[in-house]
């Protein structure tokens, strides 16, 4: 469960659109502290799952209808997110 409040901000590195989902990479430090693969991170209040995790940064697979639907769509590397974990 979310409780609606930001934990940290992080940094969009990469969005990179694939021929069916599309790749959000995200680099943040705090929530990095406890996060293993398949866990839930808001980034901006859209509900994600950690794709996979390297050194400071996390990846989350996102659907084209998602990017469409939410603000994800109009992210760009080096735009600032709001995120919490579950």
């Amino acid at each position: 469960m979310f409780t609606g409040i930001v934990e940290e901000i992080g940094l969009v590195k990469e969005v990179v659109y694939g021929s069916k989902s599309i790749k959000l990479t995200i680099k943040c430090e705090k929530i990095m502290d406890d996060v293993k693969i398949g866990d839930s991170i808001a980034v901006n209040g859209i509900c994600l799952t950690v794709a996979s995790l390297d050194n400071g940064v996390f990846t989350a697979d996102v659907m084209p209808q998602t990017m469409r639907k939410t603000n994800l769509g109009s992210l760009r590397a080096g735009e600032k997110v709001n995120l919490e974990r579950a």
